[in-house]
């Protein structure tokens, strides 16, 4: 659904989802860091950031909008936080982190490159309505937030530490 914001309402929306997310970045590391670990941290950070980009289909007055910019805002910064720390939790070696770095990087570009041709022609096909393209984007992050999963039990079985 199109609500209809001006210019500056919308750099203000973008303002506020970026900002939200500030202060959960750094608590989030400290608790991968202290309880959790940042592996099992991310997989479910990444799968509520995927059934938040579900719940964008719900929104349709610019009260529910603002708030889907706080609730988003820290639930995709929770999950961006943590995705450097999960990285470099996989590497034993540290003289490799560079470069397991750069090749993630790289095989997320794909996505980048990617991603927005798709949900413009999504959008087009729907006559400019977003609902196939907020699937397609809910779906593919819950894709990838099971695969790390999937990775991560395969490499250590279901035994999860959890420090206290």
């Amino acid at each position: 659904m199109v609500i209809g914001f001006t210019d500056l309402e919308s750099v203000n929306l973008l303002l506020i989802l970026n900002a939200v997310g500030i202060p959960v970045r750094p608590v989030l590391g400290y608790v991968s860091d202290r309880w959790c670990g940042p592996i099992n941290l991310f997989i479910p950070l990444s799968a509520i950031l995927g059934l938040m980009i579900y719940c964008w289909m719900a929104v349709t007055t610019r009260g529910s909008t603002y708030a889907f910019a706080v609730v988003y805002g820290l639930s995709t910064a929770a999950a961006q936080g943590i995705f450097v720390g999960a990285l470099a939790s996989l590497t034993k070696d540290l003289s490799k982190i560079g470069t397991r770095f750069g090749m993630v990087c790289s095989i997320l570009a794909f996505a980048t490159l990617t991603g927005p041709p798709i949900a413009g022609a999504l959008i087009e096909s729907q006559g400019g309505r977003y609902w196939a393209a907020q699937v397609w984007g809910g779906t593919v992050v819950l894709l990838g937030s099971a695969t790390v999963g999937a990775a991560r039990v395969y490499e250590t079985g279901l035994r999860i530490k959890v420090k206290m």
